[in-house]
């Protein structure tokens, strides 16, 4: 029923840090990556052991 020429065109969003998105109604695709969040997501963490159960 619907046809894709019905559909609302996709949107380029941009957010203040840089980031761009696609916006296709319900769904957010990123299409560019600002420095900061490519930073933050390529980040080395150090390695956490799980707590162990300190029950008697």
């Amino acid at each position: 029923m619907t046809k894709k020429e019905d559909a609302q065109p996709d949107k380029t969003v941009r957010a203040p840090c840089g980031c761009e998105y696609q916006d296709k109604g319900w769904l957010l695709t990123r299409v560019k990556e600002c420095e900061y969040h490519k930073r933050k997501r390529t980040t080395k963490r150090p390695y956490r052991p799980k707590a162990e159960c300190v029950r008697p």
